[in-house]
């Protein structure tokens, strides 16, 4: 029990603390004395006798800085009534002396907080404005702690920021420990009277995650990982070490040790946490390193002041420190204003307005760097769609009679480079074809990434045909190294052109994408958009979606070209060609609608289609006695459906037709797209008997390897060898090689596109076994072809001039 006592003009006043001392001592009116952290755990209670003389109605006893205990008035002396309390306050209490001048009131810890009380006689008036004051100071501080931390802790996670986040947990635990600090759990409502254990570990919990928290907020707030890995992990193991304390604090056993030697924890770590503003100053930080320095430094002179005048009455201090605190002390060096309770307030709200401002400021940065990002194509760091939608849009509204063009690139074969090279090299290409772009076309125009492989910009300026076709090859291909490979990347260009009433970007693209479909199904450099590119689309579109229909109403009509023997002219078979006569639009071609039939996989029903068209044909032409061989195209698409020779074997049981009198062919390109798969659907069709044709050779890339484990019996030279045999030496032998080549393997051979007599001798006399082309015939439907067939058995050849004369005539 500690105890106090004192004289005065006034009267005298006493003090006791037990257990420990049976002594009273004396204390001055306004002097101080001590309840510490470990009062607690020894049980410790301390009385105050005041006994007045004199006049003494008008004064009160007042006890101010009760934090950790209760009170009680009890009787001074035996027969003597207690003192009535007349004020109760988180903070203080005021007594009124008996009639006979004295008062005595108990004070009981029931927090481990070290308390600094303050014993004076008061006027009441005096005594009643500066304690309301005081509360209503330290509750309006307490309320801006607490809502600073859960405003920031709303901030934390919208914005998923971790820094902002351990701000909002040293913030509120600083909050909950302060509330704990002024008195509010001692008060006479107050939780730690009626729940003692559970105040106890609030705050021990509060005081150490202010503490590690604190740490943590440091790490993020400085970014120590970066600029100072050491001290980085110096606090990381403080802060390691602090929260793990604080669990063990909440064993009951070793509370008592764990709150004696806290404080040591504390100054320790309040000492390091000044380190990292000290750290970025040398870094250059200074932004950083100034909010960091301004933010702590009021909070660590003001606590560690606190605590180290603490030390002489602190668990396991030694002696030499206790002497030095001590003169410290005796020269100043702790002035008065430093160790108030009021100044460790203002300090950590200083703290928390600081830190609520670099805070705010760092959501903005982060909202603007995030809006960026959102603005900016990862891959190439050029602006994305969204962006140059936005300022590009800007831009024409501006300068609404200025002249503007759009151009937009797209890289050719991309999807390729990604499936062979990987991802990561496709963003390597897309990088390189951005930055080649942007040095060709200047920082001035506005340049960004608008699709997977498409790239656009907006020109001050409107190049004609001519001028984009000059800028296109300029600028078409670019060679680097992907991932140890060279490559070598070409880009397809196209524009289109604003007007004053054409200022909305979003349609300007479209132009341009439109523009882009037709270099590309045109195999062209540039190409810049005019109106009938987009009807001509609309036109390819219409056909896409009635393509469906044509099939189930009968709208595809079956075309037939001849071929005949190059020796003697005679009529050896045809090749069956598909037509569409719409119901609107006539006859369509099929490049007009096979492309998009091929991209949807229709194809494989067109194809379907018109094999059971074919075997029909044949069996009724072996009926009728009409010896004539029939062949018809396969796509990529039908070698890759693996029901084709399950259909194939349905449609001739079907039909009952004869497959040795159809002839597949296939296009070496289709085949090296997935030569495996290609090759056993080429020999499930040989195993039923249909005859193969190797369709385009020489055109592809197939090697003589595969065309060795091909089970075909045909070769169909492609026209082009054709052409190029008639103008030079060279491309006659090329042609005889290749006809040659097909003879030592033993395959038949089929020259397409011949027009000429001389094309005729000239493979007549490479030994090509059948020609194909104009000069036979046109393509015709099926009725025009049997009314033709009798007056053309044998071919005799015409005047050697293009046979586009005799399609005429046909």
């Amino acid at each position: 029990m500690l105890a106090l006592f004192a004289h005065s003009a006034e009267g005298s006043i006493q003090y006791r603390c037990q257990p420990g001392q049976v002594d009273w001592k004396s204390l001055k009116n306004g002097d101080k004395f001590y309840m510490l952290e470990r009062d607690l755990t020894t049980k410790l209670h301390c009385e105050v006798h005041v006994k007045l003389s004199g006049n003494y109605s008008q004064q009160w006893l007042t006890l101010k800085g009760i934090v950790q205990s209760s009170a009680a008035s009890l009787s001074p002396q035996p027969g003597q009534s207690p003192a009535p309390v007349v004020w109760r306050s988180s903070r203080s209490i005021a007594l009124v002396p008996n009639a006979q001048g004295e008062a005595r009131v108990q004070l009981q810890a029931h927090l481990p907080i070290r308390s600094e009380i303050q014993v004076q006689l008061s006027a009441p008036i005096a005594f009643l404005s500066d304690d309301a004051i005081e509360a209503q100071f330290r509750t309006g501080l307490l309320l801006l702690l607490f809502s600073m931390g859960v405003v920031s802790g709303l901030f934390a996670y919208a914005m998923r920021d971790s820094t902002i986040a351990w701000y909002s947990g040293f913030t509120l635990a600083v909050a909950v420990f302060w509330a704990m600090l002024t008195g509010n759990a001692i008060s006479p409502t107050g939780i730690a009277l009626h729940y003692p254990l559970f105040s106890q570990n609030l705050l021990l919990a509060s005081y150490g995650f202010s503490l590690f928290c604190g740490l943590c907020f440091s790490i993020q707030f400085c970014n120590l990982a970066q600029i100072s890995p050491w001290l980085y992990r110096c606090q990381f193991v403080l802060s390691v070490v602090i929260l793990a304390f604080t669990l063990l604090g909440f064993v009951p056993a070793l509370f008592p040790l764990i709150i004696n030697y806290f404080n040591w924890v504390a100054l320790i770590t309040l000492l390091v946490t000044f380190l990292p503003g000290i750290v970025c100053l040398v870094r250059r930080d200074w932004r950083t390193g100034g909010v960091y320095l301004a933010g702590w430094s009021p909070v660590i002179l003001t606590w560690v002041s606190l605590l180290l005048l603490s030390v002489p009455r602190m668990a396991g201090s030694p002696v030499w420190l206790e002497q030095v605190i001590n003169h410290l002390q005796a020269i100043g060096f702790f002035p008065d204003w430093l160790r108030s309770p009021l100044s460790r307030q203002t300090a950590l709200v200083t703290q928390a307005c600081i830190f609520a401002l670099a805070v705010a400021y760092r959501t903005a940065q982060s909202r603007k760097k995030r809006e960026q990002q959102a603005l900016t194509d990862k891959a190439t760091n050029l602006p994305n769609r969204a962006h140059f939608l936005l300022r590009g849009n800007q831009i024409l509204a501006k300068h609404r009679q200025q002249r503007h063009a759009l151009l937009m690139f797209e890289i050719t074969d991309f999807s390729t480079i990604n499936g062979t090279l990987g991802y990561d090299s496709g963003d390597q290409v897309l990088y390189e074809a951005g930055q080649h772009l942007k040095e060709k076309l200047g920082k001035a125009v506005l340049l960004a990434r608008v699709g997977n492989k498409q790239f656009a910009a907006l020109l001050n300026e409107q190049p004609d045909e001519y001028d984009l076709t000059l800028l296109a090859n300029d600028l078409a291909r670019k060679s680097f190294c992907v991932a140890g490979q060279p490559l070598d990347i070409r880009l397809r260009c196209a524009g289109t052109h604003n007007s004053p009433h054409n200022t909305d970007l979003e349609a300007l693209m479209r132009q341009a994408e439109i523009a882009l479909e037709a270099t590309q199904q045109g195999n062209q450099t540039a190409r810049l958009y005019h109106p009938g590119l987009e009807q001509a689309q609309f036109f390819q579109l219409s056909l896409f979606s009635a393509i469906r229909t044509a099939i189930t109403e009968q709208q595809l009509i079956i075309f037939l070209q001849p071929k005949a023997y190059s020796q003697t002219g005679k009529i050896s078979g045809a090749e069956i060609l598909l037509r569409w006569q719409h119901p609107e639009y006539g006859l369509i071609s099929p490049n007009q609608f096979l492309p998009f039939a091929e991209k949807t996989g229709l194809i494989v029903e067109l194809t379907r289609w018109m094999l059971l068209e074919a075997l029909k044909l044949a069996k009724r032409w072996q009926e009728q006695g009409i010896d004539l061989h029939l062949s018809l195209n396969l796509s990529a698409a039908d070698l890759a459906d693996p029901n084709l020779p399950a259909y194939m074997a349905e449609f001739l049981n079907t039909t009952r037709a004869d497959s040795h009198l159809l002839t597949l062919e296939i296009t070496e390109s289709e085949v090296m797209q997935n030569p495996k798969l290609a090759i056993n659907s080429m020999q499930a069709l040989n195993i039923l008997g249909f005859k193969l044709s190797l369709d385009d050779f020489g055109t592809g890339n197939c090697t003589l390897a595969y065309l060795q484990d091909m089970p075909v019996s045909e070769l169909k030279i492609d026209r082009s060898f054709v052409v190029n045999a008639n103008r030079s030496k060279q491309g006659k032998v090329l042609l005889k090689s290749i006809i040659t080549l097909a003879k030592t393997l033993k395959l038949h051979t089929v020259a397409e596109g011949v027009e000429t007599t001389i094309e005729w001798q000239m493979l007549y006399e490479a030994g090509c076994d059948e020609i194909q082309g104009y000069l036979l015939a046109a393509p015709m439907p099926i009725a025009d072809f049997e009314a033709w067939l009798p007056r053309h058995v044998f071919i005799t050849p015409p005047s050697p001039e293009p046979l586009h004369n005799l399609a005429t005539q046909m």
